[in-house]
């Protein structure tokens, strides 16, 4: 039996197409996905048409999932979260609010369990070390390979404290998503898969559509990463003609700038956003769409400035 595994998609539907395009030319017999489908690209509706009409899908919910549930407001901070919202019909959220947070099945006697995050696994073991907002700091000359992120993930297992929880699991497939890293590894019969993100690659890599593929035959299992290259540039002048540009700007070029370093910068931005609004007596949360837009401006001035490791 052989998965295409998929996470992390935030609403980038040509990615998507990308990803199932490669994986239907691998054959695959089925797909697993990881949560986190509309939210930072435009096309929500999209993907979730997309997934829903998947055959032989199994499919979770994300936390981003979560953020469609914001209230009205005229803060800048949820902006992208409400243009989101708005561009799903009724039928759209019902579906994704009727996804499970996690699944447990069975495939040629191996045990599959699907989480959003690492985290309902091993705790917050792996998050606390090796996530999207630190992984700048582990390569902060240049993009790293594929072979120095593995082998730094695999080492990081290999301290006593980490491989406590490994043991502590029993031998089976263990999926998630959520750090937009994609990554694996077999741990004693205890495989751990992040396909990483499809529409949102942040793991100081290339840019691509990121997912991976998950092979179990007569009991023995493998993985194999994939990443579909494509013109970001075009995917990036495709979104400013979407309503999402002109109705959430900041969040968006953000986005723009996470897809152009495969970096994250939201992290760093909203502690930034803080740091300006305690400078200036605004203690408004969510933050007020002028205290946004000022942090913004700032932020856009000197951050190469103040974080250079996030724009190699």
């Amino acid at each position: 039996m052989k998965f295409a595994v998929l996470s992390d998609i935030h609403g980038n539907a040509p990615a998507l197409r990308l990803a199932l395009a490669d994986a239907a030319a691998h054959c695959v017999d089925g797909y697993l996905l990881a949560g986190d489908y509309c939210i930072s690209a435009p096309w929500a509706s999209e993907v979730v048409a997309i997934l829903r009409d998947l055959p032989n899908s199994r499919i979770i919910r994300g936390n981003d999932e979560a953020h469609l549930d914001i209230g009205p407001g005229d803060d800048g901070q949820f902006e992208a979260s409400r243009w989101c919202m708005s561009t799903l019909s009724r039928e759209d959220k019902t579906w994704l609010d009727g996804l499970p947070e996690e699944l447990t099945f069975t495939c040629e006697g191996v045990s599959i369990r699907m989480a959003h995050s690492s985290q309902v696994f091993v705790g917050k073991s792996l998050h606390e070390k090796f996530r999207t907002s630190v992984l700048p700091g582990f390569y902060p000359d240049g993009p790293a390979s594929r072979e120095e992120l593995l082998s730094d993930f695999r080492r990081l297992w290999e301290k006593e404290s980490f491989r406590e929880y490994i043991h502590a699991l029993p031998q089976g497939v263990y999926i998630f998503g959520h750090n937009h890293i994609q990554t694996w590894a077999d741990f004693d019969g205890r495989v751990l898969v992040n396909p990483g993100s499809v529409g949102m690659p942040l793991d100081c890599g290339e840019f691509g559509a990121a997912y991976s593929l998950l092979t179990i035959e007569d009991g023995r299992i493998s993985v194999e990463e994939r990443r579909i290259p494509y013109d970001m540039e075009d995917l990036i002048a495709q979104v400013k003609a979407t309503g999402q540009y002109a109705a959430a700007r900041v969040w968006t070029e953000i986005i723009f700038s996470e897809w152009r370093t495969v970096r994250e910068k939201v992290y760093q931005f909203l502690h930034h956003c803080e740091r300006y609004a305690a400078s200036i007596g605004d203690d408004r949360r969510p933050f007020a769409k002028s205290t946004w837009e000022a942090a913004y401006a700032e932020w856009a001035e000197h951050a190469r400035e103040w974080f250079p490791e996030l724009f190699v």
